[in-house]
């Protein structure tokens, strides 16, 4: 059996107004309902697993519980529904021994204030628990491959073809992230202006991104401008040089990882051109 959330708010719609004779009857049922679907039972033992029975004994005339999270407010409410069926008695009666009552002397108003402080909260609370997802639009900016919308072009022209010969392939996967260290250093002397290519490497980072480097006007702030300098000669350190000496074969979670890096860090050197 699986909850759907029609389903449930067609139910918790006709618990909404309650006779106070036929309240425990009815929602003992909803909770024998629930306790059917795993994901439901699931949410209703975590409730039942929570501490608030010193709440309910500190609880007393004129005294109601006092939860202070809308998950105790919810455990509460479970609580207060299986109470009543565990003693074979009323809603309203169990809302008495802990002090929930209305203004009025009238049965049924003390039944109401019991369903709108704790009985409606826990329909609410497990109406959120089982049936709003999570937003997880945040995914497609974890995986930036996805997407190649983006994507800097050259990456998608050199590096991308040779992976669709087997993406979990970890020797296509290095020639690659090799080919990405390549566009890299290639990217970092065209918008350096570095035209001479023996300078390679940390050498090369420093003429770009050091006190009187090429680049160095761009920066407002020295310590931006030592950033810059210090981001891309560790790149080169620990992504160019390893690739371009050893074969270094990364997994594809390793491997995608690193261009999506690169990526990163070409456009940030497109936007100082």
């Amino acid at each position: 059996m699986s909850i759907s959330a029609r389903d449930y708010r067609y139910r918790t719609s006709e618990l909404a107004s309650l006779d106070f004779q036929d309240a425990t009857h009815r929602l003992a049922g909803f909770v024998e309902w629930l306790d059917s679907d795993p994901a439901a039972a699931a949410v209703l033992n975590e409730l039942r697993s929570r501490e608030v029975q010193p709440l309910l004994d500190a609880a007393g005339y004129q005294n109601p519980p006092k939860a202070r999270t809308p998950e105790d407010v919810a455990a509460i409410g479970l609580a207060i529904i299986e109470l009543a069926v565990k003693q074979n008695t009323e809603i309203f009666q169990i809302g008495f021994a802990m002090g929930v009552r209305s203004t009025s002397s009238r049965i049924q108003d003390t039944c109401d204030e019991i369903m709108q402080r704790y009985i409606r909260p826990l329909m609410k609370y497990l109406d959120v628990r089982l049936f709003t997802a999570p937003d997880a639009s945040f995914i497609k900016h974890l995986s930036p491959l996805a997407d190649l919308t983006n994507f800097d072009d050259a990456l998608k022209q050199r590096c991308l073809p040779m992976l669709g010969a087997g993406a979990a392939d970890p020797m296509l996967w290095d020639s690659a992230v090799r080919t990405a260290g390549v566009i890299l250093e290639e990217r970092l002397r065209d918008v350096g202006k570095i035209s001479d290519s023996n300078i390679i490497g940390r050498d090369l980072v420093n003429r770009i991104f050091g006190q009187s480097g090429t680049l160095a006007n761009k920066f407002t702030a020295p310590s931006e401008r030592d950033g810059y300098r210090d981001l891309f000669a560790g790149v080169v350190g620990i992504i160019r040089n390893p690739s371009a000496h050893r074969l270094v074969d990364p997994t594809p979670e390793e491997g995608g990882a690193t261009l999506v890096f690169v990526n990163l860090l070409l456009r940030k050197l497109e936007l100082l051109r």
